[in-house]
């Protein structure tokens, strides 16, 4: 492959914080959060998704699993990762998310997928 038909890696740049404002108060109106951001997290596996945004294309980077219970790490199915993707990424464009990295927090529930919460990232400086 020639170096002109290298596919163009997106920088990592922090979230629009007003973005994860709406995504969150949204979160907290539907009842995934409890009072004041407290999470109200059902005893399930915890999943976190992080996105980096590029002129409003999403790409997932990394989905990492938190099992309730289990101090062992653990992986997503590939169903679970097809329905994980579909749900954060279906969440950043009805945010109107553009640009930057965003970690969000998804339980997987029988009666569907749960948002709990998305974070921005701040990246690491860049090695020299």
């Amino acid at each position: 492959m020639q170096k002109e038909d290298a596919v163009k890696r997106p920088e990592h740049s922090p979230a629009d914080e007003s973005v994860l404002h709406r995504i969150n108060q949204e979160l907290a109106r539907v009842g995934s959060l409890g009072p004041r951001g407290t999470r109200a997290l059902p005893e399930d596996t915890e999943f976190l998704i992080t996105t980096v945004t590029e002129s409003g294309m999403h790409q997932v980077v990394a989905v990492d699993a938190r099992r309730r219970g289990s101090s062992e790490p653990s992986r997503a199915t590939p169903d679970e990762q097809v329905e994980l993707r579909s749900v954060v990424r279906a969440l950043l464009d009805m945010a109107g998310h553009s640009s930057g990295t965003v970690r969000t927090s998804v339980v997987l529930r029988a009666e569907g997928p749960r948002v709990v919460t998305c974070t921005g990232l701040v990246p690491a400086p860049p090695k020299p």
